[in-house]
């Protein structure tokens, strides 16, 4: 590992269990015990390492959904499988939705990606429910409103479940995980085919 990764790895670290208020690029130089000139040589500012982090945790994102994607003909089995992983990333990656809204304030480029992104993953979100109901696992008798509805939920529930979690429960690591993956899949009983229920309850 070069020292550029080491430098994203450890601020990750640094961010996870002390905030990006608590940590400057001192303290990150500092636990790699380098010295501050050497990592501003990589990364000129600390929102620097933090959009890099961003960049990385989207791109883990699109790996999950080109996987999914991929798969041709989606089962219920498989969305739960996707759900859990993106779970699993988001905790990786915790400091940024912890903090989201005022990462996306200081870096808009962040901002930015993220109004793009969105738009990105509602198409796949939408292809996704598709194959669900082609597969007769998703109802394919609602109006196209409650699919669009569907989209934002997700997004408001695997972006910030991660607020509720540090409010409520306070769960750690594989804990938090499948919890809120486990709430996460509930949400989508009502849009279950009779069939598909049954799976779900054996």
């Amino acid at each position: 590992m070069g020292t550029k990764e080491r430098i994203l790895a450890t601020a990750l670290e640094l961010y996870n269990s002390q905030g990006i208020h608590a940590i400057t690029s001192r303290h990150i130089a500092a636990k790699m015990a380098i010295s501050p000139g050497n990592l501003h040589y990589h990364f000129k500012h600390t929102d620097d390492i933090i959009h890099t982090l961003y960049k990385q945790l989207a791109a883990e994102f699109d790996v999950i959904m080109e996987e999914v994607g991929g798969a041709g003909k989606a089962d219920l089995q498989l969305f739960y499988d996707y759900s859990h992983r993106s779970f699993e990333l988001v905790y990786k990656y915790r400091f940024i939705l912890l903090n989201f809204v005022e990462i996306g304030l200081r870096i808009p480029a962040i901002k930015k990606h993220y109004h793009t992104l969105t738009e990105r993953r509602s198409t796949q979100f939408k292809v996704l429910f598709k194959q669900l109901q082609s597969g007769n696992i998703f109802r394919s008798d609602l109006p196209e409103s409650v699919w669009e509805t569907l989209v934002i939920q997700i997004f408001i529930v695997a972006d910030f479940w991660l607020s509720n979690n540090e409010l409520t429960v306070k769960l750690k690591g594989q804990q938090a995980v499948s919890y809120y993956s486990a709430v996460f899949q509930q949400m989508f009983y009502p849009y279950l085919t009779p069939v598909a229920v049954k799976k779900m309850m054996k």
